[in-house]
């Protein structure tokens, strides 16, 4: 099983950073399970991917195995291995570099990198090239991880990053990303013809027909881009339920009171002073209404007998 230098290097870089999380993580005992095995997880999953008759099923015989294998590029392999960084780095970037940072693993430019990655790569002649290429078809895999990352980054939130996105924005992120991998499922799934001809000349294994395997992959797109809404839909709300009325750490989810929640708003010019008080809490008691003193007419004391 031949094993491509350029996806020799990418694992191996991914390996040094697993590697300098779990350092990180000796530090920080606070860290839960994924995050302090994230890094680890993610280099191993992505040996699965690249180093075993995955990869060569994939890249000669089934498109299916194909997906199997994107799935884990695109779907599981960026949040473990991004989970795992450390809360800080301790790295000194140029203000420049941060800002080019910034605008890279912006939502927008998340979602525009994701799908221009994905259904570049998959369209007819460029994907049937890079089946006939084991070089084209590792850079595939490559430039596949890399936009996953950027994709990944808005959601997770590594290094000590600001939060863009509230939680109920995440799922809206995550709505509008899969939209066009459904319908990219949708079409592949009811297509009259096979659209790479690479497989359909390819040797069938495990008794699938190249249409076969073609509708197979197809239907799992569509449902895979759901599966990871919904499961993101369900952590969110899980979280949610899960934190204190008081929690101080809303981030416009609705899961928390922010801090000033209570303060009464400033009122417009020309409100009347005593409405200024009351707002501002500078109340006094009520004072109590005077007792009335009963009139006892004249001679209606006692009588002596």
């Amino acid at each position: 099983m031949p094993f491509d230098p350029v996806l020799a290097i990418a694992l191996l870089a991914v390996g040094v950073v697993a590697a300098t999380s779990a350092r990180a993580a000796t530090q920080d005992p606070d860290r839960g399970f994924w995050r302090r095995h994230g890094g680890w997880m993610a280099t191993l999953l992505l040996a699965a991917a690249w180093i075993s008759p995955l990869q060569t099923v994939a890249s000669h015989y089934l498109l299916t195995a194909h997906l199997v294998q994107i799935t884990l590029v695109m779907g599981v392999i960026p949040p473990l291995l991004l989970l795992g960084l450390p809360d800080r780095s301790g790295l000194r970037v140029p203000a420049l570099l941060v800002r080019v940072a910034r605008l890279l693993v912006h939502p927008i430019t998340g979602i525009v990198v994701i799908n221009v990655a994905f259904f570049g790569w998959h369209l007819t002649g460029a994907y049937d090239a890079s089946l006939r290429s084991p070089e084209l078809y590792a850079l595939q895999q490559v430039s596949l991880l890399g936009a996953s990352v950027l994709f990944w980054w808005a959601i997770v939130v590594p290094l000590g990053d600001r939060r863009v996105l509230s939680r109920w924005a995440t799922l809206g992120y995550i709505f509008v990303a899969t939209i066009p991998q459904t319908f990219g499922g949708i079409t592949v799934a009811l297509a009259r013809h096979p659209l790479y001809p690479t497989y359909q000349q390819a040797a069938r294994l495990f008794g699938l027909g190249s249409m076969t395997d073609q509708q197979i992959a197809g239907a799992c797109i569509a449902l895979v881009s759901k599966i990871a809404l919904f499961t993101a839909f369900g952590v969110v709300f899980m979280r949610m339920l899960n934190e204190s009325p008081t929690d101080g750490h809303d981030d416009g989810g609705g899961g928390g009171r922010r801090p000033g929640a209570d303060t009464p708003s400033p009122q417009p010019s020309g409100s009347v002073p005593w409405l200024t008080e009351l707002n501002a809490g500078r109340t006094v008691p009520e004072p109590a209404p005077p007792r009335s003193r009963v009139r006892v007419p004249a001679g209606a004391g006692p009588r002596r007998e």
